[in-house]
């Protein structure tokens, strides 16, 4: 299965309709497939974005079968979106440039606005805006949000001794 059917797939088990339905519109406004998850670090190529975002959802998602007092859908959901911001950040392939917004804003502000104006929750707020900064969590969804996705960039990134 390639990453676009995954992250649609992943986008299909969030159950509650206004998570879904927010993630969708706000993904669909987001080139993921086009676009690295950092511009020099993990998932560092086009397409990166999409790649880092379903393995982050892929980790989420498995993790909240593993703890059912998690709230699967919106861990999910915040899985899905936490790095939106990216596509604003930095400019149109093939540079992938930072834009002027993006070097002032970053992308997490810039993925925050994003879903502040596709009406997210706070809960979800929360967990995006913290993704990258574990002592700022406030929930359980928030701290392994930030875990799934150093895991990620981590798994991706680190070398593996040849056997």
């Amino acid at each position: 299965m390639c990453s676009s059917d995954l992250l649609e797939f992943l986008a299909a088990e969030i159950h509650d309709d206004g998570l879904r339905g927010l993630v969708t519109r706000v993904l669909g406004a987001a080139p993921l497939r086009t676009y690295p998850a950092t511009p020099d670090g993990h998932h560092s190529y086009a397409g990166g974005l999409l790649e880092h975002t379903v393995g982050v959802g892929t980790i989420c998602r498995e993790l909240s079968q593993l703890h059912p007092r998690l709230r699967a859908d919106l861990l999910l959901a915040a899985a899905l979106v936490h790095d939106v911001g990216r596509t604003r950040e930095l400019g149109p392939p093939p540079i992938f440039q930072p834009t002027e917004e993006g070097r002032l804003l970053g992308h997490v502000h810039l993925g925050l606005r994003m879903l502040e104006e596709a009406g997210a929750p706070a809960e979800l707020l929360h967990a995006v805006a913290c993704h990258h900064d574990l002592r700022t969590a406030r929930t359980a969804e928030a701290a392994v949000l930030y875990h799934a996705n150093q895991l990620d960039a981590v798994a991706q990134t680190r070398p593996v001794p040849a056997e």
